[in-house]
C-alpha cells in the first residue's frame, strides 16, 4: 500500500515518509519547537536529526505493517516539507483511530493542517475502512481544536486527564468524524 501512495488536494501532498525526509523534517521540527513543545510529547529542546531519522524509519515500518499511517505533508507548489499528519492508535476490531497533525510554525495560517487532516480522514474511512476517527486536543490547544472544527469534526466533549502533554496529563477535547 505504501509504494507510490500519494494523497493530494492540489495544494498539499501527503505521502509516507522516506529516508530523504529526515533532514527537512528535523529542520521543520526545530524551527517549530516553541509551538510544538507545549503540545507534542515527542518535541523537546534537544531534538536531534537522528530522532527525525528514527521517526521516518519507524513510521515506514508501521505503515507497511498497517499498524499506523503517518504521512509527511508537502507543498504541491514548492515541494517543501510542511509537517506531518497521520492515523495512530488504530483499533481494527472497533474500527476507529486517532488523527494527529502538525505544521511547521512559519507555514501555519494557510489551511495546510486542515487540508492534511481532511485527506488523512478520508484515507482512514475509505482505505483503512474505519467507522470513527477521533482527534484529541489539549483543552488549551486552541489551534488544534480550530483545525478539527474547520475540517468538519464534531466536538463531543472533554475527557478528564486524557492526554499527556509534557510531564503532565491534561484534560482533552475529543472531536470525531464518523
Amino acid at each position: 500500500m505504501t509504494r507510490g501512495l500519494r494523497l493530494t488536494d492540489g495544494i498539499v501532498e501527503l505521502r509516507p515518509p522516506r529516508r530523504t525526509d529526515a533532514r527537512p523534517l528535523y529542520e521543520a521540527v526545530t524551527a517549530s519547537l516553541a509551538e510544538l513543545v507545549p503540545w507534542m510529547v515527542w518535541a523537546h529542546a534537544g531534538y536531534r536529526e537522528v530522532e527525525a531519522a528514527e521517526w521516518v524509519r519507524r513510521a515506514g515500518r508501521a505503515f507497511a505493517d498497517g499498524l499506523e499511517f503517518a504521512f509527511v505533508v508537502r507543498s504541491v507548489e514548492t515541494g517543501e516539507l510542511l509537517g506531518s499528519a497521520g492515523l495512530n492508535s488504530i483499533d481494527r476490531i472497533n474500527r476507529w483511530a486517532n488523527l494527529g497533525y502538525w505544521i511547521r510554525s512559519d507555514r501555519t495560517g494557510h489551511g495546510y493542517a486542515t487540508r492534511s487532516a481532511r485527506l488523512v480522514g478520508a484515507f482512514g474511512m475509505s482505505e483503512v475502512e474505519l467507522g470513527r476517527i477521533e482527534i484529541l486536543a489539549a483543552v488549551d490547544n486552541d489551534a488544534s481544536q480550530a483545525v478539527a472544527e474547520r475540517m468538519g469534526a464534531l466536538r463531543e466533549g472533554v475527557l478528564r486527564r486524557r492526554l499527556r502533554v509534557g510531564l503532565e496529563v491534561q484534560d482533552a477535547v475529543v472531536f470525531s468524524l464518523v
